[in-house]
């Protein structure tokens, strides 16, 4: 049944975005000149503290949540402003099929700065519960929001090519080349 794997998508979609993001980091040491503070601040942004379980599981919420306005709702995934007709997909789809999000703990540091991984179970009716690991999340321009890369690999895979946001279809990923039976020529 397709309706959970597109509620799934678009929640994760969705989560990354509202998330309120703390800022400041105590590795981070204070510049003593103007020029130190000019190029500390355009080398790298302080690490945001880790979300907790709580603020992802109100980003999921926020962004198939029909009552709030599409500009909250846009911040809630990585690249939500560039397509706004994607968070009335995912209210529809949670919608129609029942779906449940819920992000569970722990929620891990990432390889790189300012991004997380957390685990969500999917729960909808008549279905087993599913359990999605590795769901990323990146904190940018001072909100928690799910990554625009996992996010578009979830709805490329769940949905039909032409329902795939122009955004995902463009990251979509490359199938292999054709293998040739001819050898390829020795160099």
């Amino acid at each position: 049944m397709h309706a959970p794997k597109i509620v799934a998508a678009a929640t994760a979609f969705g989560m990354g975005l509202a998330l309120a993001g703390c800022s400041g980091s105590e590795e981070t040491e204070q510049p003593t000149s103007t020029s130190t503070v000019a190029a500390a601040t355009t080398q790298a942004a302080p690490a945001a503290d880790l979300p907790t379980v709580e603020e992802l599981n109100g980003v999921l919420q926020r962004a198939a949540d029909p009552n709030l306005p599409i500009e909250e709702r846009m911040l809630t995934v990585q690249g939500g402003e560039q397509v706004p007709e994607l968070f009335d997909v995912m209210t529809q789809s949670q919608q129609e099929s029942g779906a449940n999000f819920q992000v569970v703990p722990p929620v891990l540091p990432d390889f790189e700065p300012n991004q997380v991984l957390a685990a969500v179970n999917l729960t909808a009716p008549g279905e087993e519960p599913t359990l999605i690991n590795d769901v990323n999340f990146v904190f940018e321009d001072g909100h928690w929001k799910l990554s625009q890369r996992w996010a578009c690999n979830l709805i490329s895979g769940t949905l039909p090519a032409d329902q795939v946001p122009a955004m995902c279809a463009a990251n979509a990923p490359v199938a292999p080349a054709p293998v040739d039976a001819a050898p390829a020529p020795a160099l």
